[in-house]
């Protein structure tokens, strides 16, 4: 369940191309440097040297689907509910849904009327039971469901899905037809609700920007704020504190890619921006009682999911030499950073988890002299 990829994207590749403006326009010694400034209470991941390449590029990731060809760039969702059950929906001038059942991905046909407002999806979610959901940006007021084992339009109020500077960006969790949470960036300070009957605004400290959910008693969100995350413990939105740094007068901070594992176990990324030279980075671990500061894997993170085994896998690029996403791997304290398969190395991939195990799906995007594709990884069985 993560914020929709295409303003994700594009937000992302935004940051991405400031970063590379502003590196160009550094002074030559610190933009060769990669980073030289330390994040206070911690180090940023240039000052350790970066992340160990593997040459052997990508052990445990393949390409598992491509859609396409297609005359526009392809950009798609995945919601994983275990090994065996997923669902993805993707757009570019053609739009497709299908769900994975542990050994393909198979096409699914809806009624021609649901079909049709299936176009610009910005949220997927499913839970245990079959039940999925599919917000869409062609008609904000009506919700794509699978329930009862037939796909139907449910109308949802105005206030569940809104736009934030003229785009929808939403993330939804689905833990059962009786629990659907949805957080729309451009909504207020509240999530929406529904629970089997009627749709509730639930208050919350801030405005949701980043969201991620363990279980449906433990979602992690972030604010525009930079002093606490909120953290539902089931019962309520409650303020957990971030650290306070000491920062000089030309630094701004930042926090982003919130990663929920557990109630005591959750991942931030910590970024220090200076007005002259690149930022300085890390990774903040919550153990339950503390903020813990490690390396993060590059200058610009696109995605952050557990591995299933302690560590992380990630997506990013540094800003020198920029333009260029791989995958990162954070295993016993260590990131090793790898090519990812099959797609357009320009572009970011998008990480899904797959909850109950050591895999990951990730969706990309390539293309041909004349047509565009999009591109479903794997890592793991």
């Amino acid at each position: 369940m993560r914020a929709n990829r295409q303003t994700r994207r594009a937000l992302t590749l935004a940051a991405t191309a400031a970063l590379l403006t502003l590196t160009a326009c550094a002074p030559a010694a610190t933009a060769s440097s990669g980073g030289t400034h330390a994040a206070p209470g911690g180090t940023g991941h240039a000052s350790n040297g970066g992340p160990v390449v593997d040459n052997s590029a990508t052990p445990g990731w393949r390409v598992v689907k491509r859609f396409g060809p297609d005359r526009r760039p392809m950009s798609g969702l995945i919601t994983a509910v275990s090994a065996d059950d997923a669902w993805t929906a993707w757009t570019g001038s053609i739009s497709v849904v299908e769900h994975w059942t542990g050994g393909a991905w198979h096409p699914v046909t809806m009624p021609p009327k649901v079909a049709a407002n299936v176009w610009w999806p910005v949220a997927i979610g499913a839970g245990p039971d079959g039940e999925v959901w599919l917000f869409s940006g062609t008609n904000p007021t009506l919700a794509i469901r699978h329930t009862g084992g037939k796909w139907v339009l449910q109308r949802i109020p105005r206030w569940v899905l809104r736009p934030a500077t003229g785009t929808i960006s939403t993330t939804t969790a689905v833990f059962g037809p009786h629990n659907v949470w949805v957080f729309s960036l451009g909504a207020g300070a509240y999530a929406a609700h529904y629970d089997g009957r009627s749709w509730a605004k639930m208050a919350m400290p801030e405005v949701a920007d980043g969201v991620s959910a363990a279980a449906a008693g433990d979602i992690w969100a972030l604010g525009p704020g930079v002093t606490f995350v909120m953290h539902w413990n089931g019962v309520r939105w409650i303020k957990v504190g971030l650290p306070v740094l000491p920062l000089p007068s030309n630094a701004t901070v930042s926090y982003s890619n919130i990663t929920a594992v557990g109630p005591r176990d959750a991942w931030v990324m910590r970024t220090i921006s200076y007005k002259s030279s690149p930022p300085s980075t890390a990774m903040l671990h919550w153990n339950g009682g503390a903020w813990l500061t490690t390396a993060s894997p590059a200058d610009v993170v696109g995605s952050l999911v557990p591995d299933g085994h302690g560590g992380l896998w990630a997506d990013g690029i540094d800003i020198n030499p920029g333009g260029f996403w791989y995958l990162y791997h954070l295993a016993r304290g260590h990131w090793t950073q790898f090519t990812p398969p099959g797609v357009f190395i320009h572009s970011p991939e998008e990480l899904t988890r797959i909850p109950g195990t050591r895999s990951v799906w990730a969706t990309g995007s390539n293309f041909s002299a004349k047509s565009y594709y999009g591109v479903i990884l794997k890592y793991g069985p």
